[in-house]
């Protein structure tokens, strides 16, 4: 029972000192996505997320942050049509689910009726994600430069992906925004292969290069009494 007292003391003492917002949020936003690639060439495009983040842990100067969201990215694919006279761009959307881990350090401490602030760091797990054209042209209507890839030359792509994201989180009581940079780490394109063969259906072109990365800006309002956080 001394065990079971000092403990549940030592618990409230932790409750008692964490400044720092915790609880289920509900969370939604816009995005801005390039795909770095000079084997696909594009302009950004703008996207949305929408999901749920879970902020915990014990300490006024730090928590951290589980994310989840739909992420639906927009980019602009730069064409020419089949007579090459004419060139123009294709929109299409990359949706995923994404799941993201999150450090964050508040240079402002958060304190109930005052402004909080601070740098954060994480990783992004990606699911799922394909290019989707917004208007399906068909193959042979238009070709993507610079390797005249067409629409269905898109269709394999990887089913993870990740990236490590660094921006700022910060709020006011049960608000909180997160701006964020993140930063793609895997080759979108790497099964993505040009129209070049042998004699024997081996493939002799070139290994295509290509990664996501995106501007993020989100705005949460914690759910706590939901879920019988304070």
């Amino acid at each position: 029972m001394k065990y079971f007292t000092l403990m549940a003391a030592f618990f409230i003492g932790l409750n008692l000192q964490a400044q720092a917002p915790i609880g289920f949020s509900l969370t939604a936003g816009a995005n801005q996505s390039s795909l770095v690639s000079d084997d696909l060439l594009a302009d950004p495009g703008m996207g949305y997320k929408i999901g749920t983040v879970f902020n915990f842990g014990y300490h006024e100067s730090y928590s951290y942050q589980i994310e989840l969201f739909y992420n639906k990215s927009t980019i602009d694919l730069l064409t020419v049509d089949p007579d090459f006279e004419s060139a123009g761009n294709s929109k299409y959307n990359y949706a995923s689910a994404d799941l993201g881990l999150y450090f964050d350090y508040y240079i402002l401490n958060p304190e109930e009726d005052q402004f909080y602030f601070g740098p954060q760091v994480g990783v992004t797990l990606s699911f799922g994600g394909q290019l989707t054209p917004q208007k399906s042209k068909g193959p042979g209507d238009e070709y993507y430069l610079p390797h005249l890839l067409d629409e269905y030359d898109l269709t394999e792509l990887p089913k993870f992906s990740y990236g490590a994201g660094v921006g700022f989180t910060g709020g006011y009581n049960d608000f909180r925004f997160d701006l964020r940079y993140t930063l793609g780490m895997t080759n979108l394109l790497n099964d993505v292969q040009t129209d070049s063969y042998d004699g024997n259906n081996r493939y002799t072109g070139p290994k295509l290069e290509g990664k996501l990365n995106t501007f993020s800006f989100t705005i949460s309002y914690r759910l706590n009494k939901l879920f019988g956080y304070e």
